[in-house]
């Protein structure tokens, strides 16, 4: 039966040059050659999924927007989670309230909406590194759409943590997370990497306890708890690597050590 391999994206597939290196790169092709099927999971939207999976394999299942959107290889929805535009609203609306440099970013579908304020600096890097272009709004816009896959709040590490206390408390409805030092994600509860990965499993008819997972963060560790061979990256949080099994960072093609110990 074929094995199903998931590996989360930055600080996991790529390196800090935001590459996948020629020794992963052939890893995942190698496993794929022999049935196996090789699922991006990520926080990224589906079109900066594959300007990376696409490096690989030209076509792949996967899970976007921390398991908000889960699409087969066909780029069919499995999954589709979202909260209603009014509540995204609301949520923006308490970030620009606070006016502390703490930005709002907006998902919906294969699109990225923006508050464009002064801190554009930190969209324009995330666009660099994703390699997709947002798109300036309001408010007003956002109260327009007909759903939001994910909020994402860019921002100092240390202004995030108390903007991930606060939202916690405001709204228990949500998944509030952290992706990066400076980067807090918004879904809906229940919506996690991990029951993306069940999603896809399901499709498959693989029991996710034969399924492999690569991560190096706490948005990751739901996915790494759901099957029954998580790695964690070398470059990942202490905390985390002593939980599950640990290898080479992400500079270091930890994914492909792990690989080509696979039958």
């Amino acid at each position: 039966m074929a094995k199903l391999i998931f590996s989360d994206i930055d600080g996991t597939l790529i390196n800090s040059k935001q590459e996948v290196t020629p020794k992963t790169k052939l890893a995942i092709r190698q496993q794929i050659i022999k049935g196996n099927v090789f699922i991006p999971v990520s926080a990224r939207m589906p079109q900066a999924i594959m300007t990376v999976a696409g490096q690989i394999t030209k076509s792949c299942p996967m899970v976007a927007y921390n398991g908000a959107l889960v699409l087969d290889e066909m780029g069919q929805p499995l999954n589709s989670y979202f909260m209603t535009a009014a509540k995204a609203a609301e949520i923006c609306t308490y970030i620009e309230s606070k006016n502390n440099g703490v930005v709002w970013n907006v998902y919906s579908g294969y699109n990225w909406y923006y508050f464009p304020g002064n801190n554009n600096r930190r969209v324009k890097n995330e666009e660099a590194i994703v390699r997709v272009k947002a798109q300036p709004s309001s408010i007003a816009e956002v109260k327009k759409l007909k759903g939001v896959h994910k909020i994402l709040l860019m921002g100092a590490p240390e202004l995030l943590d108390a903007t991930q206390k606060d939202l916690q408390g405001l709204y228990p409805e949500f998944y509030i997370v952290k992706s990066a030092s400076n980067l807090l994600e918004v879904v809906v509860k229940g919506v996690s990497k991990g029951q993306g990965a069940r999603a896809i499993a399901q499709e498959f008819g693989v029991d996710l306890k034969d399924c492999w997972a690569f991560g190096d963060n706490y948005n990751d560790e739901k996915m790494l708890e759901a099957v029954g061979h998580p790695v964690i990256m070398g470059n990942a949080p202490e905390n985390l690597k002593k939980k599950f099994r640990t290898t080479l960072d992400n500079n270091h093609d930890g994914i492909a050590l792990i690989l080509n110990q696979l039958n």
